[in-house]
């Protein structure tokens, strides 16, 4: 599936809070409180979610908003995806398919006979993409973060096939950070 190309704002520098070993600060407040979640975390320590889901993760790449449709392009490959949209307060987790994703408006959106999802892509002002562990075995997710240092939307991955994709993507994007990212063929 072709994704039609983004249009939004100059991207926003997340506010980084002063020099703080984070990896340090989060491995310590995780073995004092054992299951905390990224955000309160984040909210206990005064980092960003997104430096707390850095250290909880096996393996975090940081991916430019640039490439967000790099990204939409992937997602928009998988069989399977578990749409995780939250807040402080409140979750809501969706399982979508990949090809029936599009762009309309400035929103994500997939509507279906069960659901009816739309995430407003401008909010995004950084990516990551994170192997965390996980009951099962790691799990592996493209983070959609906010201005505030938020992660506002999760794509799992829900498939063997997704998640070696997945990981190909991202090494692949990872051999390329020297140039600047993907190249736009790739």
């Amino acid at each position: 599936m072709r994704w039609v190309e983004l249009i939004h704002d100059k991207p926003v520098p997340i506010p980084q809070p002063e020099e703080t070993n984070w990896r340090d600060a989060v491995q310590t407040f995780v073995s004092q409180n054992p299951g905390a979640r990224a955000i309160d975390i984040a909210h206990a320590l005064g980092c960003t979610e997104a430096q707390a889901l850095g250290v909880l993760s096996d393996v975090a790449w940081e991916i430019p908003v640039a490439d967000l449709p790099m990204v939409l392009t992937e997602i928009g490959a998988w069989e399977r995806i578990m749409v995780l949209v939250r807040n402080r307060d409140a979750v809501a987790e969706v399982e979508v398919p990949g090809e029936s994703g599009y762009v309309n408006g400035g929103w994500l959106n997939w509507i279906g006979e069960d659901y009816n999802l739309h995430i407003r892509i401008g909010a995004t002002q950084q990516i990551l993409a994170l192997e965390r562990p996980g009951k099962r075995g790691p799990t592996y997710s493209f983070n959609l973060v906010n201005q505030e240092g938020l992660v506002f939307c999760r794509f799992y991955t829900r498939t063997q096939v997704d998640s070696r994709r997945f990981l190909a993507f991202c090494e692949t994007y990872d051999e390329h950070m020297n140039g600047g990212g993907l190249d736009r063929d790739d």
